[in-house]
């Protein structure tokens, strides 16, 4: 509850002190009353702090143990005595009383009103209340979250931690289908052989609310489905009784259950595209996203996110329904979306490299072949559209090549300028500087093309050039006077180097993917 008489005591404000009855102070205060009655249980529940002046009390101490014996049989939590108005100090045998029945004593110093010790527990009642609320809340939007995210196991997994108990669905057979939580095999089974006993003696399978309890503790069960048949059937169980709170969660739960089982698919095809909405939303550059709507499929705002995209994904739609269908069963949050140019998925950045390999497996179930993908950085969620470029940079890289997964962080600049380029783009970068220096086509010698790849790698550096060459420095230097007028390019010059070296990597790329489709049988 809100308040305890030892937390009640031990504010400072009210003066409170505890004079007998100690070792109940850990009992909760349900409410505050007064009363001067000498027999006050008939207007008490239990749970009460009894505040009261003592004008009818018994001025023996074999009235005073009776008084307080029947507001300890009653379940008071405590009784508040005033020190001031009658009575200047709190009679010894209420006192004596108080510990004899575990009822605490306090004492009202006469400074305090009655009125400051009511607001007291009513105000630690409602903050109570207040926060309870807020939990129910915050655990109906995470059981929304996992309907939308994980569909029935994600209830059952977030119901089963919300009250720390065992949950379990069964089919209108009552084979189990989802469970969570520790001994849920038992649970239905016990379930399983309670609804054939009930069925056995022709109890209407729609009773909405089944209540059982058994030597292995309490469980209830919740009929699934429309209302003219049960569809199926939520169980959760316990060693405790569900209270009014945890009753209300578990009824929410069979909401969502009987929703997600009589889902239509023109309801799932909706889902669908507010997804490739929140996915296109987020790609908008300066896009105002609602990160609360975010939260429902299973991105929270705090956590990075990362883009994983296959250029050659196939049909846009099937190959959007096998990937979301394989990433839902393995109930990882994610945002798929596809069209005519590839497939793009946005999932928490920790799992990208799982989700990409995922993602290529249910497309080559879908293709029949296998594709290529390519990873962005781990970003902020505001920054989607930067993972989703560089996932995109990256999936060009890696097309052609089947199975491959390239990360956007493990590629150079020249990787991404020059590896979404196809080999005649390449071969025309490459011929249209270094033809002239080519052995094969000029009769120059190799080591002038040699030069010029070391002496651009060691960013025109003499010395480190020449030590590389085992060469003298004089001599390089005479080499790349050559090398530049053969080229029509001043290699002492930052911005011509940067040409050059250009066009060598794409040489080595181009080199490079010949070997690979030279190798492409063997595979």
């Amino acid at each position: 509850m809100g308040i305890t008489i030892e937390q009640l005591a031990g504010d400072g404000r009210l003066g409170l002190r505890i004079v007998g009855g100690l070792t109940g102070r850990r009992r909760d205060i349900t409410w505050a009353h007064t009363s001067e009655l000498l027999d006050p249980t008939a207007w008490l529940d239990g749970g009460e702090l009894l505040m009261t002046l003592g004008i009818n009390l018994p001025d023996d101490a074999v009235g005073q143990r009776a008084y307080v014996e029947r507001l300890a049989r009653l379940g008071a939590s405590g009784l508040a005595f005033d020190t001031g108005m009658i009575h200047p100090e709190v009679p010894e045998a209420l006192a004596q009383a108080g510990d004899e029945f575990g009822l605490p004593v306090l004492a009202i110093p006469a400074a305090t009103p009655f009125l400051a010790i009511s607001r007291a527990v009513i105000s630690a009642i409602t903050a109570d209340q207040v926060a309870l609320v807020a939990q129910i809340s915050r655990n109906q939007e995470r059981l929304a979250s996992a309907a939308m995210v994980k569909g029935a196991a994600g209830v059952v997994d977030t119901l089963a931690r919300a009250l720390s108990a065992t949950v379990v669905t069964l089919d209108g057979s009552g084979a189990a289908v989802d469970s969570a939580g520790a001994g849920a095999g038992r649970l239905a089974k016990r379930a399983a052989a309670l609804l054939d006993s009930r069925r056995g003696k022709g109890v209407p399978a729609r009773q909405q609310t089944i209540s059982h309890v058994d030597d292995d503790g309490y469980f209830t069960v919740q009929v699934l489905g429309k209302p003219k048949q049960a569809g199926g059937y939520l169980v959760v169980g316990g060693r405790r009784q569900l209270d009014s709170n945890q009753r209300l969660l578990v009824s929410y739960s069979a909401t969502l259950l009987s929703i997600l089982l009589d889902r239509p698919a023109h309801l799932h095809e909706a889902e669908m595209r507010l997804r490739r909405m929140l996915f296109r939303s987020l790609l908008r550059p300066g896009a105002d996203v609602d990160l609360g709507l975010l939260r429902y499929v299973g991105f929270a705002a705090d956590r990075e996110v990362a883009v994983v995209a296959v250029g050659d994904a196939g049909p846009p739609r099937a190959a959007e329904a096998a990937v979301d269908a394989a990433l839902a069963a393995r109930g990882t949050p994610a945002l798929v979306m596809a069209n005519s140019k590839g497939l793009a998925v946005l999932v928490g950045a920790a799992e990208r490299g799982e989700v990409a390999e995922m993602t290529l497996a249910a497309l080559r179930a879908s293709l029949g072949r296998l594709p290529s993908a390519g990873v962005g950085r781990g970003v902020e969620l505001g920054l989607a559209l930067d993972s989703y470029r560089q996932a995109i940079a990256a999936a060009r890289v890696a097309l052609g090549q089947p199975g491959q997964i390239i990360d956007f962080a493990e590629l150079s600049i020249f990787d991404v300028l020059l590896g979404t380029q196809s080999r005649d783009t390449l071969a025309a970068i490459a011929g249209s500087v270094l033809r002239p220096l080519d052995p094969l086509t000029s009769g120059l010698s190799a080591d002038l093309l040699r030069t010029t790849s070391e002496f651009l790698a060691h960013g025109g550096h003499w010395e480190a050039t020449a030590n590389a060459l085992g060469v003298h420095r004089h001599t390089l230097r005479n080499r790349i006077d050559r090398i530049s007028g053969i080229l029509g390019r001043d290699l002492t010059i930052a911005s011509e180097r940067a040409e050059v070296w250009l066009a060598l990597k794409a040489r080595e790329l181009l080199h490079l993917t010949s070997t690979e489709a030279a190798g492409e049988p063997d595979r």
